[in-house]
């Protein structure tokens, strides 16, 4: 109301943080409304901190904020109760601007207003705590999903791969069996390759797999030397 345009009479003095109005308002006012006699003269030094605190709540309704204003409204209100304090400690060392004749020091409910609004403060904390629990919940959630999907596909390219390791491993070794079964017919084609020599190829060869190959795609002319060179080098 204070900061409307229809604030029927009444205004704010900054100086003071007091709520003014002319005595005729008040009275009218205070007939309506007894409860409000004790705020005639009485501060609000905490209006301020208040109004930024719950003013974006009032206008825009808890339920249509995001996640992200959620998080942000926290962090500025942790600043906000954090300067509350050390306003309302200076305020207690602090001469107060009203006289005391002008006050009813019989209202003593300025700190219960303080503790109610800590509580109010503390449950709507909870509440935002518990949406952010919720989001952070639904995020982990989603990324352990994920991640599962993708060890998942991970782990069917790997077993693809091992398999086809092993075909090929597979058909390697029927090579090179065949080609171990055919050596020895083989070397007794090799014209000018002595008995000794044959027999000495057969027992080294097989034991180097890719020299057998080289043996077997080699012409059958230059098979003999070849034969030679292996035995002297090994």
């Amino acid at each position: 109301m204070l900061s409307g345009k229809n604030n029927s009479g009444f205004g704010w003095d900054e100086h003071r943080q007091l709520v003014v109005a002319e005595d005729a308002v008040w009275n009218s006012y205070i007939n309506s409304h007894k409860e409000a006699a004790q705020f005639k003269h009485r501060s609000f030094p905490y209006y301020d901190q208040l109004t930024a605190i719950y003013a974006k709540d009032r206008a825009t309704g808890k339920d249509a904020q995001t996640a992200a204003d959620i998080i942000e409204e926290i962090d500025a209100e942790d600043v906000a109760i954090t300067n509350t304090h050390e306003e309302r400690n200076d305020f207690h060392g602090c001469e107060a601007d009203v006289s005391l004749d002008d006050m009813d020091l019989s209202g003593t409910q300025q700190q219960p207003a303080i503790n109610q609004g800590d509580s109010t403060f503390s449950k709507r904390k909870k509440k935002t705590s518990d949406a952010s629990d919720h989001i952070s919940s639904t995020s982990f959630n989603d990324a352990a999903t994920l991640l599962a999907e993708k060890i998942e596909t991970v782990g069917v390219e790997i077993s693809r791969s091992i398999a086809s390791e092993v075909l090929i491993q597979q058909r390697s070794e029927m090579t090179l069996q065949e080609s171990a079964l055919k050596l020895y017919p083989t070397l007794c084609e090799v014209e000018g390759l002595t008995k000794d020599e044959r027999y000495r190829a057969l027992s080294k060869i097989p034991d180097n797999p890719t020299q057998m190959l080289i043996f077997f795609s080699l012409p059958s002319s230059v098979r003999l030397g070849w034969v030679r060179r292996f035995l002297a080098d090994h």
